[in-house]
């Protein structure tokens, strides 16, 4: 066959090997997946596949792609029976490459389907779909390596692209109806956290407290739930239908299967709003709980706390406090170096420097003012008074009150202390007993020492 009789064969060959040049099969996923290294690493990670296996066929890939335009250039420059024959090979080998990059890719969404199908979330099971197409990619390899004319080339070209585009919308479908039967599982709980939250707000009311803003707060949430659950049943109608696939999730008209995962996509972008709407207002209602839990309470500058009892108080803050008790150790760190500090009684004083001072065996009362301030008591027959703006947290067996602007707003039990009271205690300092007894024998007076102020 002469080169002239070759020019309509060459011409109709080069349309057909150009059209592979639409393998953007594989662009949105490497363009989401950022650079290589980020690619083989998020791969290697989530799905358990090899790095290197993911690195060398994206390299086979590539490499094979840039001899494939390597040849088509050259038989743009030379039509001969030659350039032609590198055509061909370089096509097939493009080919049997793109194949065994398709095989790896469904390999790597199998893999993650599966572990989405340990759940019971997922609206039908992808894996076998999926497993049929690596069986029918791995048989069209023999067609490949058969092919010689334009139209066989083009059949296969036209097999691979229609097995990456059902296994595509498919998976689309498969991963956004797996989110919206998860978001119909948070609805759900956050139900029942609503119905939580209202028997507290009723607890509190009962014995006095003002629920004014939990009770907005609690409106706030309740309407951001409503807001996801209308989205979510319109979503959840829509993926009933599921046009354009089969009760199994196989594809069958791409137009309206592509129609179908664009409108459940923004439904489902809705639903993820308005469900972390609701987070971000649960959080305050939460803070605002926090106030009212055993052992926790937050000043603000009008407030002001007294309490009583064992075990461990730390209040930390723009505060006043002042403190008493039988027995234990007293810890006082002052951050901005303006503190005043008043301390009667008996007990051992050590610096340990960045603003912190201990006493320990301390037996007698403290008065501490300052910016930025924290003191902690671990001990017996604690008695505390702070006010200024910041926090208190109360740990072992004690009831305290709080007053805001002057009015009583809530009376508590401390919260159950952790750690037992003398291993705290020497944890807390580094300090150990016999640590402790050494300072005290050296000391230049009895153990049981006037500390006479700081």
């Amino acid at each position: 066959m002469n080169e002239k009789k070759n020019t309509p064969m060459i011409a109709a060959f080069a349309k057909a090997t150009v059209i592979m040049l639409l393998l953007g099969l594989f662009a949105p996923a490497l363009a989401s997946a950022g650079t290589p290294q980020e690619q083989y690493q998020t791969v290697k990670e989530q799905y358990q596949i090899s790095q290197d296996q993911v690195r060398d066929a994206r390299q086979s890939y590539q490499e094979s792609r840039e001899k494939f335009l390597d040849a088509k250039a050259n038989l743009e420059d030379s039509r001969t029976s030659g350039t032609i024959f590198d055509l061909k090979n370089a096509t097939r080998d493009f080919l049997l490459h793109t194949i065994d990059y398709s095989i790896l890719r469904l390999e790597i969404l199998e893999d993650r389907a599966l572990r989405a199908e340990e759940g019971n979330f997922t609206p039908f099971i992808i894996s076998d779909n999926i497993e049929g197409y690596i069986d029918q990619l791995e048989d069209l390899k023999d067609d490949v390596e058969a092919a010689e004319t334009r139209e066989e080339f083009q059949a296969i070209f036209r097999e691979i692209r229609d097995i990456w585009q059902h296994a595509n919308l498919e998976s689309r479908y498969f991963i956004l109806g797996t989110a919206n039967n998860r978001a119909d599982s948070f609805l759900e709980r956050g139900e029942s956290i609503s119905d939580r939250i209202e028997a507290e707000i009723e607890r509190l009311a009962g014995a006095g407290v003002d629920t004014t803003k939990l009770e907005q707060l609690l409106d706030e949430y309740n309407d951001a739930l409503k807001d996801a659950e209308k989205s979510h049943n319109k979503a959840t109608i829509l993926f009933d239908k599921h046009n354009g696939f089969d009760d199994d999730g196989v594809l069958e008209d791409a137009e309206n299967a592509r129609e179908f995962v664009g409108e459940a996509s923004s439904l489902m972008r809705e639903t993820h709003h308005q469900l972390k709407d609701a987070y971000s207002v649960l959080r305050e209602i939460f803070a605002e709980l926090k106030q009212h839990r055993p052992g926790s309470a937050d000043l603000n500058g009008t407030g002001k706390l007294t309490a009583s009892g064992n075990g461990k108080a730390t209040m930390s803050g723009d505060m006043e406090v002042e403190i008493s008790a039988r027995s234990g150790v007293l810890t006082i760190t002052d951050y901005d170096g303006n503190a005043e500090v008043d301390v009667t009684g008996y007990g051992t004083k050590a610096d340990l420097g960045n603003g912190t001072v201990r006493y320990s065996g301390f037996y007698g009362t403290a008065n501490i003012n300052g910016s930025s301030i924290t003191v902690v008591m671990l001990g017996d027959g604690i008695e505390l008074t702070a006010e200024g703006t910041g926090s208190v947290v109360l740990r072992g067996y004690g009831t305290y009150d709080v007053e805001k602007d002057g009015k009583h707003v809530l009376s508590n039990d401390w919260a159950p202390q952790v750690q037992t009271e003398s291993h705290t205690q020497y944890q807390a300092g580094n300090i150990n007993p016999t640590q402790v007894q050494a300072q005290n024998q050296t000391s230049d007076k009895d153990p049981a020492v006037d500390t006479g102020g700081s």
